[in-house]
């Protein structure tokens, strides 16, 4: 499967892999990557396959949690997408404080919006793809190794853009 480049910033990099959207998180997202994601999505559930949603915040994510209209779009696109998404499976690495708020707001979020969709929590991405992979097989999905590489490259092409 090709790793398809969605959207970029300063505090997140996403990517489609097959039916897996892959998001990474540095920082505070900005509104624009939930705008981003949606044409991809689109195309994604117009071939006939359901979505997963793989999300990584890093363990040296900076930042503010994201505001109310990031909230209220998340919980817009999921209602909107209700039948279609049908996992998140979110990797909060690291046990500070940011990284319980993260998880707080995370699972509140989940609770507002995920109704129907699975929902779990990891403290690293290896768990987390297996997961994903084994929920997603009925459907055509991506293998652990191949989400795994995903994140790595999209951590790689923003080291990259960092440096450069």
């Amino acid at each position: 499967m090709q790793l398809v480049p969605i959207s970029d910033g300063e505090n997140h990099r996403v990517a489609g892999l097959g039916n897996v959207l892959v998001c990474v998180y540095w920082g505070e997202p900005s509104l624009a990557a939930l705008h981003d994601r949606v044409e991809w999505v689109e195309r994604t559930i117009e071939r006939g396959s359901p979505v997963a949603l793989f999300v990584v915040v890093t363990a040296d994510a900076v930042g503010k949690l994201p505001g109310p209209a990031f909230r209220a779009e998340s919980k817009r696109q999921a209602a909107r997408y209700r039948d279609s998404i049908v996992l998140s499976a979110s990797v909060i690495e690291g046990q500070g404080v940011t990284q319980t708020l993260v998880r707080s707001f995370l699972r509140g979020l989940a609770t507002v919006a995920g109704r129907g969709m699975l929902v779990r929590f990891f403290g690293e991405s290896a768990g987390a793809a297996s997961w994903a992979a084994a929920a997603m097989a009925p459907h055509g999905g991506p293998e652990p190794e191949a989400i795994l590489e995903a994140v790595a490259r999209v951590r790689a092409a923003h080291d990259a853009a960092q440096r450069g």
